[in-house]
């Protein structure tokens, strides 16, 4: 019943006791008429507060709105101009007359490039997580992985790849473009914050929802991906917070990043149904540990493995 309805019955009310001859004279009814005056009052506060709440509701939304449309403009816009640098940056790598001494800086522009095109990526991504859901198609886990993994150990320096438990396929229903958001981040985070190399290991198990246990081959069946580095870590403070968003932990101050990653990691396994942790401490390394939903026909043909298959480290 809208307020305003409500409001008038109740003086109706209010009015009908008291043109009442029986109610003559009873104290109560002064009451009741400032109580009545009361209750109009609130309902009209009421009233207010919902058509201020549904004003702020549509410019919000008209806001997000404006906010997507800005974040796909500058995106484009940076893209072409990113494109020319960094083509250009590949010219002068090829030119035959360019100064030794200058290779480390040509390359010093295509790392700025790679990074400015991975914020992008990232900022279109959170866009595309506010405005749409994922899109689930079944698809080969332990792959994607051990691509992923092969990309990083080419680029990484100083830093030794281990996975293991890759060697059997893992088929998941997921999005695995965003998918590959969550573990490349991951996999980036593990070489960016372990600056003086060490081993970084990636751990795929599959099992009935308990960590380590056997596939069992249920509809509650999970997929476990654990990736671990030997890097600066982090304190718990910290560490309660790492999948906030823009927030950065107080020991990352000298390296690069926006903060979005492993809120946007979050924020996708979320919509695929799972759950993203973090164990580390300081100078410890940081052990990171995603849980998927599992398809029914990966728990036929994936089992837990402890051989790790080796990933070629390579120098810049």
């Amino acid at each position: 019943m809208p307020m305003r309805s409500q409001e008038q019955e109740l003086r109706q009310w209010v009015a009908r006791l008291a043109e009442d001859p029986a109610n003559a004279g009873n104290p109560l009814l002064a009451e009741f008429q400032t109580l009545a005056e009361r209750h109009g009052k609130l309902l009209r506060q009421f009233h207010k507060i919902a058509k201020i709440s549904d004003r702020l509701q549509t410019e919000t939304k008209e806001i997000t709105r404006q906010q997507r449309q800005f974040v796909l403009m500058v995106s484009h816009e940076f893209r072409t101009p990113l494109a020319i640098i960094d083509s250009a940056s590949q010219m002068l790598e090829l030119e035959p007359k360019l100064p030794v001494s200058a290779m480390p800086r040509v390359g010093k522009i295509r790392n700025a490039v790679q990074r400015m095109l991975h914020l992008i990526e990232r900022c279109l991504t959170n866009e595309r997580l506010g405005a749409a859901k994922a899109r689930p198609v079944a698809f080969d886990l332990a792959a994607m992985l051990t691509t992923l993994a092969g990309e990083m150990a080419g680029t990484a320096t100083g830093h030794r790849f281990e996975l293991h438990g890759l060697d059997l396929p893992v088929p998941i229903p997921g999005d695995r473009d965003l998918l590959a958001v969550v573990f490349s981040n991951l996999m980036e985070n593990a070489v960016k914050y372990s600056p003086n190399g060490g081993t970084i290991r990636l751990d795929l198990s599959v099992g009935d929802g308990a960590a380590g246990s056997p596939c069992g081959g249920g509809a509650g069946s999970q997929v476990t991906v654990r990736i671990s580095d030997e890097g600066i870590g982090v304190n718990a403070a910290d560490a309660a917070r790492l999948f906030d968003k823009y927030f950065r932990a107080s020991n990352a101050a000298g390296t690069t990043g926006a903060g979005l990653g492993l809120h946007l990691a979050r924020c996708i396994v979320d919509t695929h149904g799972g759950g993203i942790s973090v164990a580390s401490e300081p100078g410890q390394g940081s052990t990171f540990t995603v849980r998927l939903p599992v398809a029914r026909t990966a728990t036929s043909t994936a089992a837990t493995a402890s051989a790790a298959v080796p990933v070629p480290e390579t120098s810049q």
